[in-house]
């Protein structure tokens, strides 16, 4: 996933093969981002017969971001949302794991939390020293940093913007890499700029959508995989604002697999984001 080096701007790179993303500022300050962490999932998926051990896979998710932060050094972290697996209430599991994670974390990095669906009464949970975003979103510079699941303000500024919510996972009968969860990478085009080749004015926006934390949700995104047929509704409102509100088009998109290979392109969309 190759990023422009205009050195007045952000820049963001895939931490291949994990599924986090480093953003540089042009002061040099780095943030490492991670998304869709649904601590507690194992309850539901305990439901369907497989024992998952929380308190091991959360250890788990807590020893690789303690690796990432010594092999680079950032000191920043932004949760883009669904920190914990259920939406109104707090289960035992959740009041047990999520602060322990989240504590963990906050020895290491400061921490920008912005709430995602799944994440209500999510302040009972937190340590104090955590930063609680509004679930809006967050903007650095020329990157607006939001779960998906709202629609924020969009400034004029915004050329990225990096988003969770969807679970992204490879739809390809027959391939080796069918189920597994993948990055993925939207150009959007103004409509009317696409009417006049002579538009010098053309915005562009680049919208990432981030892989999914953590690994249990590789199994139950594969057996809840909810296609809803042919809406035109994505399952990501964002996405739904910026083309049916916005006059926002898709003009290129890129499937990568968490090694970096490109997996996919715009035609390949339709099962992931409908």
């Amino acid at each position: 996933m190759i990023e422009d080096i205009n050195t007045n701007k952000c820049r963001c790179f895939p931490l291949y093969p994990h599924p986090i993303l480093l953003i540089e500022t042009p002061g040099s300050k780095k943030f490492l981002a991670i998304s869709d962490v649904h601590i507690g999932l194992e309850d539901k998926i305990r439901r369907n017969g497989v024992l998952i051990d929380s308190r091991k896979n959360t250890d788990e998710l807590i020893k690789l971001l303690t690796n990432i932060c010594l092999e680079t050094g950032v000191k920043e972290l932004i949760i883009l949302g669904d920190l914990k697996a259920s939406i109104r209430v707090i289960t035992r599991t959740e009041w047990d794991n999520v602060p322990y994670f989240m504590e963990s974390l906050s020895k290491l990095f400061n921490i920008y939390l912005i709430p995602g669906n799944h994440d209500g009464n999510i302040k009972q949970l937190l340590p104090e020293n955590v930063n609680i975003m509004r679930s809006q979103g967050m903007q650095i510079n020329n990157i607006l940093f939001t779960h998906g699941h709202t629609l924020p303000r969009i400034g004029i500024n915004v050329e990225k913007i990096i988003v969770g919510h969807l679970h992204p996972i490879i739809q390809k009968e027959g391939s080796i890499l069918q189920g597994n969860k993948i990055w993925v990478k939207i150009r959007l085009i103004k409509k009317d700029a696409l009417r006049s080749k002579h538009n010098q004015n053309t915005r562009n926006i680049e919208l990432i959508i981030m892989p999914h934390f953590n690994n249990i949700l590789d199994y139950y995104s594969k057996v809840n995989r909810n296609i809803s047929g042919t809406t035109g509704k994505s399952r990501l409102p964002l996405l739904d604002k910026l083309i049916n509100k916005l006059n926002w088009s898709i003009d290129k998109a890129f499937l990568f697999s968490l090694d970096g290979s490109i997996i996919g392109l715009e035609e390949d969309l339709a099962g992931l984001l409908y």
